[in-house]
């Protein structure tokens, strides 16, 4: 029997930056797509202009809106551990639906804050329910589409929302150039809206039916499934790349480097533009825990290599830091890139059918407990130890890639313990089928 991996070769012959490498069929795919973007642009506006509404129309201080920003990134790890069961019970459509009209009524609420209480009680809830929706719109994509093409939808959504986040973020400066009331609405209004789009946008999807269950499942069994844990925590240590582009490196380049910092930007851009036409291609063919495996390893390479060339941009010829810089966030995109596919493929085959959401939300806590601790402690490690701090992260990168394979195959036989980790051709848990 011919590989699922095939039935997509006419488009893998497409150029590299075939637009059909980032657009999905149409159909309940393309609906999702469409959702994606939708939200996207509506957090890039929202992102790139929330702090300044905070400050000069809530009347915020900046110490309070990073205490309020903390508090829901809090919230948010609460939020992953316990809504994916409640997206199982419920139905992950019909969750991630209401979760979208609070989002959409929350979001707005924002117009009627000008105190900190009120401020930090609206942005530990939206945190909840931010994060508390991830576990859904991750579980609908296996409603709406087949086993073997889950990673590359979620690498098509990844693409999208990177692309669709730079426009907003564009829309948001244009909106600061007014330097009106009207446009400070604009934050909040266009990502509420947003949100409620994405509301209509589900609701088109197909309701799933119950899953069969042969007998009553845990409370929180993903949390009780130290395996599974194991592997999420190695796959949040796999994450630190995030903190190392966004905080690490540009701090690096400020205070120990003679690389013009204006470089920052334009490197950003460079990240943004391989995320957004790259992400589909190298999620090609990673169906199984092995490709995700697999793909973990090479993302270790890619991530410690990338450390090191950082490092060595604190050299004191200038063209020589310039190019040990620009190359270290190139190779650190590639990894990234590799790492988020490799996530995807692990997450998937290592949720259960009947408690999907419950185990896609509890592996997303790795990443989220990342963006809690990562920027602290690399920032520690690297402008406290110089090279010797980068060359100690680039082997906290290639140990936590060894270290993927045996503890996803582990994960893997305590969920389903019949099955041989062995096997790598295709998902090692159960998948359920999208509807027709």
């Amino acid at each position: 029997m011919s590989s699922a991996r095939n039935t997509g070769a006419p488009s893998d012959r497409a150029p590299r930056w075939s637009m059909s490498k980032i657009m999905l069929p149409p159909g309940q795919q393309r609906s999702l797509a469409w959702m994606t973007l939708i939200d996207a642009l509506g957090t890039g506006i929202f992102l790139a202009g929330n702090v300044v509404y905070f400050t000069r129309f809530a009347g915020l201080s900046a110490g309070q809106v990073s205490l309020g920003i903390s508090a829901a990134g809090f919230a948010g790890v609460v939020a992953l551990a316990v809504m994916g069961r409640v997206a199982d019970r419920f139905g992950s459509r019909r969750v991630f639906i209401a979760l979208s009209i609070v989002q959409t009524i929350g979001y707005a609420a924002y117009l009627l804050v000008h105190t900190f209480a009120a401020f930090f009680v609206l942005v530990s809830v939206l945190g909840f329910v931010d994060f508390g929706k991830s576990p859904a719109k991750q579980a609908l994509v296996s409603l709406i589409a087949e086993a073997h093409s889950r990673v590359r939808v979620r690498a098509v959504m990844r693409s999208l929302f990177n692309g669709g986040c730079s426009v907003g973020s564009g829309l948001a400066a244009l909106l600061l150039s007014f330097n009106s009331h009207l446009a400070e609405y604009a934050f909040v209004l266009g990502n509420a809206l947003s949100f409620l789009a994405c509301a209509l946008f589900a609701m088109r999807f197909p309701a799933p039916e119950p899953a069969a269950h042969h007998a009553k499942p845990k409370r929180l069994a993903a949390l009780r499934n130290r395996p599974f844990l194991a592997i999420t925590a190695v796959t949040g240590v796999m994450t630190l790349h995030a903190s190392v582009l966004l905080v690490v490196f540009p701090l690096w380049i400020v205070e120990r480097t003679v690389v013009p910092t204006s470089l920052i930007g334009v490197l950003m851009v460079v990240n943004t533009v391989m995320c957004v036409f790259l992400q589909v291609r190298l999620a090609r063919d990673l169906e199984s825990l092995a490709d995700g495996s697999r793909a973990a390893r090479k993302a270790a390479v890619l991530l410690a290599v990338s450390s090191l060339l950082m490092g060595l941009a604190d050299s004191r010829h200038p063209w020589l830091a310039i190019a040990m810089a620009c190359s270290g966030v190139v190779v650190l995109t590639w990894g990234e890139i590799v790492q988020a596919a490799s996530r995807s493929a692990l997450s998937y085959a290592l949720a259960p059918e009947h408690a999907q959401a419950e185990y896609l939300g509890a592996f997303s806590m790795g990443m989220a407990g990342q963006s809690s601790v990562g920027p602290y402690l690399c920032t520690s490690l690297v402008i406290g130890l110089d090279r010797i701090g980068w060359a100690i992260l680039a082997a906290v990168f290639v140990l936590a890639g060894l270290a993927t394979g045996p503890l996803a195959h582990r994960a893997a036989r305590s969920l389903v313990p019949h099955i041989s980790a062995a096997e790598g051709t295709e998902p090692l848990c159960p998948q359920p089928q999208s509807a027709p």
